[in-house]
């Protein structure tokens, strides 16, 4: 068997850069290793988590079980007709890398998700999303490895359960994401109703997907900072799905709050316009920060803790929910010490 590293640190495989060590550490190269991870699982009654590129987890500062950093790599594509391919894509590459390769390709529908950091594996998981788009939109199955029963299953579109940043894989801890599918377009239908986008796209003519992702990675670099240069998970907290009913008088309240109308009882707050209404945008206290440029992203300027990191993100959470009334649910996996 591959060699279990013993308390390993994972401060620079974590984008928030959050302090954390793992008791137990093994590099995921090859599927042919996870029946021998189930079973040191199984003797060790270890707990155990799915490391890919550490983008949307607060981990502890020590994790007692194993962590699996998952490094599958590989590209191919399965099927290929006259207005769609399918590519599969192993969990551990990286997710830019991808999106990028598909468009030089000639493969359309991912260019709105360019930039998001992470991997494909994660990607089903969160059911990551931006700009009008969701990774769950193009998703044909996922492989999964079924930890407690040593199988390899294939989960369709509709098995997942996808909705906002959300799937059954966050149910199914004894999932290890090993490959998924994606059924992406020959020719682009571009989405670009966003504001920004418009604003950023309105001197190109004959626009192409690969005009529309070079704009939302300019887009996206003005505004939030770089996990190499200073810690952070992007998006911090969920953009609140709200009933109507209470939207309404908010709207009234504050008619600079924008809103975004899901359907005739539900609507979509944004997050960062409540933290940044409340003057917490750049405020700084000790090492974490709100950012300057982005009020829905928390940054940590040094090695953090997971408890340091949770308190700092309540104290803004009790503010939007005594000025507002709304309650903001942070969107990152927090890693518990136990699993």
């Amino acid at each position: 068997m591959q060699i279990i590293l013993k308390n390993h640190s994972l401060n620079n495989l974590n984008t928030l850069r959050c302090r954390s060590v793992a008791a137990n550490f093994i590099e995921l190269t090859d599927i042919d290793l996870l029946s021998e991870v189930s079973d040191f699982i199984e003797k060790t009654n270890s707990k155990f988590f799915v490391l890919g590129g550490g983008s949307n987890l607060i981990l502890p500062e020590k994790y007692d079980g194993l962590v699996i950093y998952n490094k599958l790599s590989g590209i191919d594509c399965i099927e290929e007709h006259s207005e769609y391919v399918l590519i599969k894509a192993m969990a551990g590459v990286i997710w830019d890398e991808f999106v990028a390769y598909t468009i030089n390709k000639g493969w359309f529908g991912l260019e709105n998700l360019s930039l998001i950091p992470g991997t494909v594996g994660a990607s089903p998981i969160q059911n990551i999303g931006a700009y009008g788009a969701e990774v769950a939109d193009f998703i044909e199955y996922v492989e999964v490895y079924d930890i407690q029963t040593n199988t390899v299953k294939q989960i369709n579109n509709a098995g997942c359960n996808f909705s906002y940043r959300n799937s059954i894989f966050k149910l199914r801890p004894n999932y290890i994401v090993i490959a998924v599918t994606f059924r992406l377009l020959k020719d682009a239908i571009l989405n670009y109703k966003y504001a920004d986008l418009s604003k950023c796209l309105t001197d190109i003519t004959n626009l192409t997907a690969l005009d529309l992702r070079n704009c939302i990675i300019k887009i996206r670099q003005a505004k939030l900072p770089d996990p190499n240069q200073i810690g952070n998970v992007g998006s911090f907290f969920h953009n609140p799905i709200l009933n109507n009913a209470k939207v309404n008088p908010l709207k009234l309240a504050y008619p600079g709050m924008p809103v975004y109308i899901l359907d005739d009882d539900n609507s979509k707050v944004s997050a960062g316009w409540l933290i940044d209404n409340l003057g917490l945008k750049g405020f700084r206290q000790n090492n974490l920060g709100v950012y300057p440029k982005q009020a829905l992203v928390l940054v940590n300027y040094d090695s953090s803790t997971q408890t340091e990191v949770l308190e700092f993100a309540r104290m803004i959470q009790d503010k939007v929910k005594a000025k507002y009334g709304i309650s903001l649910n942070i969107e990152p996996i927090i890693i518990s010490k136990g699993g």
